[in-house]
């Protein structure tokens, strides 16, 4: 494989204010202190919100995709969210991933994901069919944690009291994930102002 032709992995996301990352920290905090085996806090400092993932690129179509991520993005206009509530999935009874919840103008937030799924699959990208649920991965939840240790991972992230933190959605930004042995580090490759 060439250097021309070597694979990035790209996603499309939404990158996220400290003050929302900071909540998403204080719920992995939380939840790692219990020191359960298994029970893994994700590091937030890099939290984002993945509207569009492209999977493994070559990285002579790295072009195609920041002009499709524009495209969408001169289509919509500015909007406002604001951080939600914990979740998870697939539910709270069973948890695999421990997430902090995005409120707020979800109609916009949707409107904008559609666009993007429009403008990558005109510029011959595979579409997602799955149902968007926007969220941040706080913690994830491994096979072997026992049905009691998930019970007490969800009581502590439920008496996490979060603060909302609101802000505005001007841009979104093209991403490269880059995987290491301590976790994925996100490099951004270039970004779109929205309208």
């Amino acid at each position: 494989m060439t250097a021309e032709s070597r694979a990035v992995r790209l996603f499309v996301a939404l990158e996220l204010p400290d003050g929302f990352r900071r909540e998403a920290g204080r719920l992995a905090s939380a939840v790692g202190a219990l020191g359960i085996r298994g029970a893994r806090p994700v590091r937030t400092e890099g939290a984002h919100l993945t509207l569009k993932f492209l999977g493994d690129v070559e990285s002579a179509r790295v072009a195609d995709a920041m002009d499709a991520m524009r495209r969408a993005a001169a289509r919509s206009a500015p909007f406002g969210l604001r951080s939600g509530d914990f979740g998870a999935f697939p539910n709270k009874d069973a948890p695999r991933v421990l997430w902090l919840g995005v409120d707020g103008d979800i109609s916009a937030l949707q409107n904008l994901r559609d666009g993007l799924e429009d403008s990558m699959a005109d510029a011959g990208f595979p579409r997602d069919r799955r149902r968007f649920a926007p969220h941040v991965t706080a913690v994830r939840v491994g096979d072997r944690v026992s049905a009691g240790d998930r019970t007490h991972v969800v009581e502590t992230a439920r008496a996490v009291r979060l603060s909302t933190v609101e802000f505005a959605v001007e841009r979104v930004s093209l991403m490269r994930s880059d995987r290491r042995p301590d976790g994925a580090v996100y490099v951004r490759l270039g970004d779109a102002w929205l309208g």
